[in-house]
């Protein structure tokens, strides 16, 4: 009878000790595989940088906290007659590149790409500090060519837009401020600019089908003599 009750207590502390081994096992695959989806979902499968999804989320975060905030818009000058020239392969290489330049000497600097190649920055400063340190930025990518196969080397340039946080209240409208920054620092040819306040940019205004980013990449209009009436 004893060794009856032996044997059925081993049963049962072997069953328990399964049971607690199968939870534990469960709940780091649980946690194993919401890790991969938060990754997935908030991480830029190119560059290993944060996406769109993710640079709201951290901003967001960033935006709770009552210190000054700057934004840097960044976009890659020239970038579609470099995929244009290069191929679309070099094209990815070359946002690969700024990610690794970003992640090497800027690492305490919250960069983001949030569509094609454009980059969010992101700074707990007031607009003229937030300037130098996008000028800073702009400096190490074109100081930081990137290198082909064959062993040409590539210069790339960002032009970045910069706005801060006391003119609204709303993160996407910061982020749309600026935007509109970075475009012109894009047709002055400045490299870097301020928000204007005289773009009088109270709402979030839609993409129209062809902005001044694709503008600047499609042909010059022809030119006639002749004056139109």
């Amino acid at each position: 009878m004893s060794n009856t009750l032996t044997v059925l207590t081993l049963v049962a502390l072997s069953a328990g000790t399964a049971l607690i081994i199968c939870r534990l096992t469960g709940n780091r695959l649980r946690r194993a595989l919401l890790a991969k989806l938060w990754h997935a979902v908030h991480v830029d499968a190119l560059t290993g940088l944060p996406n769109r999804a993710g640079a709201l989320d951290e901003l967001g975060r960033r935006y709770a906290d009552h210190r000054p905030l700057s934004l840097g818009f960044a976009d890659l000058d020239q970038f579609k007659a470099l995929n244009d020239t290069h191929g679309h392969e070099v094209g990815d290489r070359a946002l690969q590149h700024i990610a690794l330049v970003l992640r090497t000497h800027l690492p305490d600097t919250f960069a983001a790409r949030i569509h094609g190649d454009e980059f969010v920055f992101a700074w707990h400063e007031l607009l003229t500090d937030a300037l130098a340190h996008a000028w800073h930025v702009r400096h190490l990518v074109s100081a930081h060519p990137l290198r082909l196969p064959g062993g040409e080397l590539v210069e790339l340039r960002m032009s970045i837009g910069v706005a801060e946080r006391s003119l609204t209240s709303d993160l996407r409208l910061l982020m749309h401020h600026a935007d509109l920054a970075m475009h012109d620092a894009k047709t002055s040819g400045t490299g870097c600019a301020p928000y204007n306040p005289h773009h009088h940019a109270v709402v979030v205004v839609p993409r129209p089908a062809l902005r001044v980013r694709e503008r600047r990449h499609a042909p010059a209009p022809e030119t006639s003599g002749s004056t139109e009436r």
